[in-house]
């Protein structure tokens, strides 16, 4: 069988016809959950499986091109041009340079978000991830009483204020004044607000964790209906998150375990009026979710397979620097830290 010629011949070339029939298939369903995303969202099981897939969506490509361009098949060419300019309109400007704001910091503050997770005892592992940069403010999810009186005792010296949420295991750390704290309740967790004073500088802080996606217990149960649940669950604790930032009226910086990718509506939603961090200053997939141990299988190697913790920011509020941090920790998530300038 040939392959080095342009024309497309079904009756001769029986494995470029099976190409381009997977082509259809996969091109074709990227269309669907483009258009079905647009009009019903995270809550079809459908919709959320593909949109939670995030840039593993676009793996296919690495199969398909070097195929079609073996089979030199315009046909098949033509049909790479959905995926891969969705893959680009998604994720090409994380692979953009960025560096860091070049100018003076005159009122900085470092932010970290991390879900700590809240069957993990490794204390040292944790201090040793958090110590690792400068840090103004510790957002922190899945904070357990263990965690809190532990890391109460060891951070005290270098992070004077402190709130924790025992309900729903939220937890503050900050090296500047907080001058109040506000709980929007919200299921199923809910969103801790707080202001803080940094170099003279009212500051909103927002520290939540969003509810889970619920495919594996759809997996599970064939239950259509809770995953419905979670999904708007989830996005009304970002309109709560949005309500408490209506209501503050000041620069804010949202952390969360936001569990959710940058293709579903929760993530539309959040983006709406708020820049992702990470998408404005990071580079790469920034993925944060571990596994196997977000299987809650205790593993030697475990792979960040998804970006699922982002720290928002308002307009007036400038990021300079943002990473996600290696090291192992216990956790089965990766702390972000970013940098921002609070000089309007």
């Amino acid at each position: 069988m040939k392959l080095d010629s342009w024309k497309v011949d079904f009756s001769d070339r029986p494995l470029v016809r099976v190409l381009t029939i997977l082509l259809w298939v996969y091109g074709g369903s990227l269309l669907i959950w483009l258009i079905a995303r647009a009009f019903v969202g995270d809550e079809s099981v459908f919709v959320l499986s593909y949109s939670y897939l995030g840039a593993w969506l676009f793996v296919p490509l690495l199969v398909f091109a070097p195929l079609v361009y073996r089979s030199r098949s315009k046909l098949g060419l033509f049909l790479l041009i959905i995926p891969a300019g969705l893959f680009l309109w998604f994720f090409g400007s994380l692979f953009l340079p960025k560096g860091t704001q070049t100018h003076d910091l005159k009122k900085p503050l470092s932010v970290l978000t991390f879900n700590l997770m809240e069957t993990n005892t490794e204390i040292e592992a944790l201090l040793q991830v958090l110590d690792s940069h400068q840090v103004d403010v510790l957002a922190l999810q899945e904070v357990n009483r263990f965690h809190d009186q532990h890391l109460s005792a060891a951070l005290s010296g270098g992070y004077p204020y402190h709130r924790y949420y025992e309900p729903d295991g939220l937890a503050i750390y900050s090296t500047h004044p907080i001058l109040s704290e506000e709980i929007y309740p919200a299921q199923p967790w809910a969103i801790q607000s707080l202001i803080l004073q940094a170099h003279g500088t009212p500051v909103h802080i927002i520290n939540a964790h969003l509810a889970k996606p619920g495919i594996l217990l759809f997996l599970e149960t064939w239950d259509v209906g809770a995953v419905r649940d979670l999904a708007a669950a989830r996005l009304d604790q970002v309109t709560m998150i949005k309500q408490a930032i209506a209501d503050k009226d000041l620069p804010t910086i949202v952390n969360c375990d936001c569990n959710m990718t940058n293709l579903t509506s929760a993530y539309a939603l959040m983006a709406s009026d708020l820049h992702d961090a990470f998408q404005v200053r990071g580079w790469g997939l920034g993925h944060t979710f571990l596994l196997p141990r977000g299987f809650e299988v205790r593993s030697g190697i475990n792979l960040a397979v998804q970006r699922i913790d982002y720290i928002f920011h308002s307009p007036e509020v400038i990021v300079a620097e943002v990473e996600v941090l290696s090291g192992d920790s216990g956790s089965d998530h990766r702390p972000v830290w970013a940098q921002f300038d609070l000089t309007p």
